[in-house]
């Protein structure tokens, strides 16, 4: 069935699905696109914790080793700090 517009054109109510499947994909686009920004944005974040843990831990190895320098911690008290921080850093690293 043909239908005459106001400026003659003929329409058919198929145009109707092209619409609304034309904004059915965009909604599936703009979808996936909300999507990778999520998955981006979470990288990200893991990235800057992961980051902010390496200088954490750096931080607390240069204190461990100014200790041990001053003679304020035996050195297997340094040692077993510094294989602390490592055996954190591997649980973290891998648990990603």
């Amino acid at each position: 069935m043909f239908i005459e517009s106001e400026g003659g054109e003929m329409w058919s109510g198929r145009h109707d699905d092209y619409f609304e499947q034309t904004a059915q994909m965009i909604a599936e686009q703009i979808q996936r696109n909300r999507s990778r920004q999520r998955a981006k944005a979470v990288k990200y974040s893991r990235e800057q914790a992961e980051q902010s843990r390496r200088i954490a831990h750096g931080n607390e190895a240069a204190e461990l080793e100014r200790l041990a320098v001053l003679g304020q911690i035996p050195y297997a008290a340094y040692k077993a700090g510094v294989a602390a921080l490592e055996e954190d850093c591997d649980d973290d690293c891998t648990r990603h």
